[in-house]
């Protein structure tokens, strides 16, 4: 094991530029896998651990990337004339082409002798951010060596297409030993896109090496995370959850939502070691049962999940009746709900999907099992964009009801404070105060009618009391017209005299 005190030391001077005068880490002897990053005093919940540039930086260019992105300021260019006209090989935008750190690539690549340096090659743009290594300083390619670099049998293989596509490709063995060097300590430790490495941080979409970063070790259930400044590339390492003092800092290589036996194929395959924290030694995955199936009795309601034997292909116990299952035939059951729910998701309906995950999924696997987690992730991103076939209230309780079952899980796991925590609770937010606003506006309605029926019953009360009220006058008028017919009629009876005429008689 290299020195952590060496390593320190090459860290600082990488480092320097952000003055940090009282870091939060140290690099120091580790508990998981021989060194790691270590809190020098106790950290909060979201509190920024360290700050790390790229010590190497470049386009990923794997075969299905567009190529037509800047080699230096890593931004697309229009789809034609991008390549540089000095013969390099290498695509830059006009105003990039002037600057220092394309010269030095520049020159670098023209010395080479691309075959077509005309044409986009994703072999030569990839080996770009390899080859950068030759030019650092020793200082830097010291820190390269400080890392961990898995030398299995394929990690020249990079190099040795790249020297296919050159006329004068170096044959000096210090400068490929740099490179071959350079490209296992990125497989180990670097970049390449982050689709395949964790739903639970920033993606980021080129291939790179942050140095300190390289040192953090990897947890199933991590106490940090990270995100990256847009302009600059700027790693920033959070902590997810209180970190005591001596505590190690610890990241995740996988995806969260994997199971058991995918996260261990994947770290054994990819990076070269066996994963023993406290999930990876729990079959239930603390409670959260992301591998977890039904069990093949069918009198049996019980979960089955994968035994712990760091085997690829283990066996599967039922927790209810002890009923034990061959990998093979669990998977028969996985493969088949996988194939369901795909089926649906590739339907080209929204609806369809989520109608099939709320009504029929759970019939035939647990909705805990990673195939359902990852369909409810697709369908949260799906509505981020619209909400398709999606009827509007059918959207709304789909993002409430799916934002929810995603969290519930994370807690299980026991998972802090991340990017995707915090998207799916600002998701909750809006979607709870939207439901909030449609119940006070319905209630308010709801209200309204209510005073609007009252005021109907009073109006029709004050029209009937009216109507009484006319009735009565008309009563009145009508017996007053009949008392003045009936005197007219009589001609025998004489009329009063006025008051005034009787008292003068």
């Amino acid at each position: 094991m290299i020195c952590p005190k060496r390593t320190s030391e090459l860290l600082d001077l990488h480092l320097a530029p952000f003055k940090d005068k009282d870091p939060a880490w140290e690099v120091g002897v580790s508990k998981i896998a021989g060194r790691g990053v270590v809190a020098t005093r106790s950290l909060k919940r979201g509190e920024i651990i360290f700050r790390d540039s790229p010590l190497l930086i470049g386009l990923a260019a794997h075969e299905e990337d567009a190529l037509n992105a800047c080699s230096v300021c890593l931004k697309m260019l229009p789809d034609t004339r991008f390549m540089c006209r000095q013969g390099c090989g290498l695509p830059v935008c006009s105003l990039c082409a002037k600057k220092k750190q394309h010269k030095s690539d520049c020159d670098l690549f023209k010395s080479w002798a691309p075959n077509e340096p005309d044409v986009a090659n994703s072999v030569i743009i990839r080996l770009l951010c390899v080859a950068r290594a030759i030019n650092l300083s020793k200082e830097q390619r010291d820190l390269i060596y400080c890392l961990q670099a898995n030398l299995d049998n394929n990690h020249r293989t990079e190099v040795r297409n790249a020297a296919k596509c050159f006329k004068h490709f170096p044959t000096d063995k210090k400068l490929i030993e740099i490179m071959n060097r350079t490209v296992a300590v990125l497989r180990t430790n670097g970049f390449d896109k982050t689709t395949d490495r964790t739903n639970d941080n920033q993606e980021f979409n080129y291939r790179a090496l942050y140095p300190l970063f390289g040192v953090v070790n990897h947890d199933c259930i991590p106490n940090a995370y990270y995100t990256f400044e847009d302009k600059t590339n700027t790693m920033l390492v959070r902590a997810a959850v209180d970190i005591p003092a001596g505590f190690e800092v610890t990241t995740t290589y996988t995806k969260l939502f994997a199971g058991n036996i995918a996260r261990h194929l994947f770290l054994k395959m990819k990076k070269g070691f066996t994963c023993k924290c406290p999930r990876c030694s729990d079959p239930t995955e603390k409670g959260a049962f992301i591998s977890g199936l039904y069990c093949r009795d069918t009198n049996c309601t019980g979960l089955v999940v994968p035994e712990i034997s760091g085997l690829p292909h283990p066996n599967w116990n039922c927790l209810e009746c002890k009923q034990k299952s061959t990998h093979a035939q669990m998977m028969k059951s996985q493969d088949f709900a996988s194939g369901a729910i795909n089926a649906k998701a590739n339907s080209n309906s929204l609806r369809t999907l989520v109608q099939y995950l709320n009504e029929k999924s759970d019939s035939f696997i647990p909705s805990s099992n990673y195939v359902v987690v990852d369909a409810k992730m697709s369908v949260l991103q799906r509505l981020q964009v619209g909400r398709e076939d999606c009827s509007e209230e059918l959207a709304n309780n789909t993002r409430l009801r799916y934002s929810r079952d995603i969290t519930q899980v994370m807690d299980k796991l026991g998972l802090g404070d991340s990017l995707l925590r915090t998207q799916l609770e600002e998701l909750l937010r809006r979607e709870e105060e939207r439901r909030a606003k449609r119940l006070a506006a319905e209630e308010a309605a709801k209200q309204q009618q209510q005073k609007l029926a009252e005021a109907d019953k009073l109006l029709e009360a004050a029209l009937a009391k009216d109507q009484a009220y006319q009735a009565d006058q008309d009563q009145d008028q009508d017996q007053a017209q009949v008392g003045t017919s009936a005197g007219t009629a009589d001609p025998g009876t004489a009329p009063a005299p006025p008051p005034a005429a009787a008292e003068l008689a």
